[in-house]
């Protein structure tokens, strides 16, 4: 069972609230370094690496999804892509709407591979197909990136082709198993078409109704045996992090690249789009090591993983981890657990979260141990010029007043941490447009004479109950609870709803606020961590630009963004590490996500510059 859904009912932290092996391993690096990338939400640069890795995993599974069988080796990319899916973007077990593979037909038997090296070539040609597409794919996400950074130019696509080919042959290597088994222990099963609670993704629906369409009989086939050991990985087709396994205490959850199973052996494999160098490498060792632990809990502690490995595609090589035992994984649990209520169960502070850097590890090509470098870990890091243990501090302003130059009167300034952009309110119903299954209604709401216009951002709140209700009409009285109110450039009020907002309908004696008690503008203080810009092409044609600031004070830190026509001189002449002032900025959200929003009438100001060489 390589994926355990959250039981809503019992969940109380959240899928936004659990730890993950990257945190950990993160944390156990640096704590300020997580401090900064998971409370205050600094994102590093985006480089084209971090999206061709992504690229090279994509293809694959999407190659091991298909077969031989049913595509010859030129077919469209998307041919196995219209999976049904449910609310939560998992395959559904409910849809009546027909699966993919169930429309093709098998190919006549002089078109399939007979051996080995035919398999490989056709293999290799959907690769080919899958690569483009996602390497396209991920570079116009690249593009969208408001930290893009490097040059897409630098992805040399034989590189991620080779890498996939490399991929490829590992799992070949089990199809060549699997047939000197003849099949393994599964086969019989297999052929009569039972399928596992969670079977490895291959366009068919969870639970076949005769023998496998592919099924022979006699010694296990060429195509057979593909389809027996194809591994379990996340559909392509899947919302993301949408089949995670979630511990069954909820504060912990994985997504495994692939499981092999198919010899009665549980073989978690990560995938690595790179040659194993450095440091990095000992983190893939903790995370798969706590796949194994998650693996245990989530079977009732009474199945353990037989096998960990990491492919280094760049390096076209298998690096076996050794599996923990029952005891270590009892005390991995418990230090787990631990970690979670002291970073998780409530927010720790910024000084609870030091700089102390942990010693940077030495990786050779394929992931193996060498001497430690003689490097320190701050000097590599993202944040060395705002980190106290690099060039930077922790003296951060908070709050306060001040006197911009040309201004006649002082701004307030308040605290991040103390800004709030979220409130409720009760109101009727004005108007309700487009209410059909799978559309987001048109809503407007009055207090009155005044009126306000409902974003519905998101179908469902975090705790998977709809946005709002499905039976809502013209004159029902509402709470539009915990929303995000704006004033849009025409003076309009918008109440934004995202997974952390809803619509219920109100009930007597519900608190809430006066839309006239909505607050537009705000003035904040902070210091410079990072600038980002995004450009685009509108649906009128038109090419749009926005410029934004990542700014950190001593309560919290937000990103403030808007046109760059609005943005003045300042913004350019300010460096990283200076304090500034934004005046007269609106507030958003996303989530837990504060953010500002700038206009015409946004002033920023550098107050004090940091002391450079």
């Amino acid at each position: 069972m390589p994926v355990r859904l959250a039981t809503p009912s019992e969940d109380n932290v959240g899928p936004f609230n659990r730890l993950s092996a990257s945190q950990v391993n993160t944390y156990r690096s640096c704590p300020r370094l997580w401090f900064y990338e998971k409370v205050r939400r600094f994102k590093m640069p985006q480089i084209p690496v971090l999206f061709v890795g992504r690229a090279v995993e994509e293809a694959i599974c999407r190659m091991l999804m298909e077969s031989p069988a049913l595509l010859v080796s030129k077919a469209s990319s998307d041919t196995l892509s219209a999976i049904p899916l449910d609310e939560n973007g998992v395959p559904s077990r409910s849809s009546l709407d027909p699966w993919p593979a169930e429309r093709l037909l098998a190919l006549p038997e002089n078109m399939l591979p007979t051996d080995m090296a035919g398999l490989k070539d056709w293999a290799i040609g959907r690769l080919k197909v899958h690569l483009h597409e996602a390497l396209n794919s991920m570079k116009r996400e690249w593009e969208k990136d408001e930290r893009r950074a490097g040059d897409w130019n630098s992805v040399n696509p034989d590189y991620c082709l080779q890498m996939c080919i490399n991929g490829l042959q590992f799992h070949l290597n089990e199809v060549q198993r699997c047939l000197d088994q003849n099949g393994g222990p599964g086969l019989k099963e297999w052929r009569r078409g039972v399928r596992p609670e969670w079977p490895s993704p291959d366009a068919r629906r969870y639970t076949l109704s005769n023998n496998h369409p592919l099924s022979r009989n006699g010694e296990v086939s060429l195509i057979e045996a593909w389809e027996i050991s194809r591994p379990w990985f996340v559909d392509p087709n899947a919302g993301k992090f949408a089949m995670n396994a979630v511990h069954p205490e909820h504060w912990f959850q994985g997504e495994y690249d692939l499981v092999y199973r198919w010899d009665g052996r549980i073989n978690i494999v990560d995938l690595k789009a790179s040659i194993g160098r450095g440091d990095r490498s000992g983190n893939y060792v903790q995370q798969l090591r706590m796949y194994a632990m998650l693996w245990w809990t989530t079977h009732e502690k009474k199945q353990q993983v037989d096998a960990l490995e990491i492919w280094y595609l760049g390096a076209d090589s298998i690096k076996s981890i050794p599996c923990p035992t029952v005891q270590e994984m009892t005390q991995m649990e418990e230090e787990l657990e631990s970690m979670w209520h002291q970073l998780r169960e409530e927010t720790p502070s910024l000084a609870e979260c030091p700089p102390e850097p942990a010693p940077v590890r030495g990786y050779k090509d394929g992931g193996i141990a060498i001497e430690a470098p003689n490097e320190v870990r701050c000097s590599r890091c993202d944040w060395e010029s705002i980190c106290p243990g690099g060039q930077g501090n922790d003296q951060l302003p908070e709050g306060g007043s001040i006197q911009l130059p040309g201004t006649s009167n002082a701004f307030d300034l308040t605290p991040i941490g103390e800004l709030d952009p979220r409130m409720t309110f009760v109101a009727e119903v004005f108007s309700i447009i487009g209410v059909r299954k799978g559309n987001r209604p048109q809503i407007t709401v009055s207090q009155g004479n005044t009126f306000a216009k409902v974003i519905l951002l998101v179908d469902q709140h975090q705790d998977g109950e709809p946005s709002w209700p499905q039976n809502l009409a013209k004159g029902d009285r509402i709470k539009l609870d915990n929303v995000i109110p704006s004033a849009n450039w025409k003076g309009e009020i918008e109440l934004k709803v995202d997974p952390h907002a809803c619509i219920v309908h109100t009930s007597e004696g519900d608190v809430a606020s006066d839309f006239m008690d909505f607050r537009a503008r705000w003035n904040v203080s902070g210091r410079l961590i990072y600038r980002f810009e995004k450009r685009g092409v509108g649906r009128n044609g038109k090419e749009w630009h926005r410029k934004g600031a990542m700014i950190l004070d001593a309560t919290g830190a937000m990103k403030v963004e808007g046109w760059a026509n609005d943005w003045g001189p300042q913004y350019d002449l300010a460096e990283i590490g200076d304090t500034v002032v934004v005046a007269n900025i609106g507030l958003d959200a996303w989530a837990v996500e504060i953010r500002g929003n700038i206009s015409r009438n946004t002033k920023i100001h550098i107050t004090e510059r940091v002391e450079r060489d």
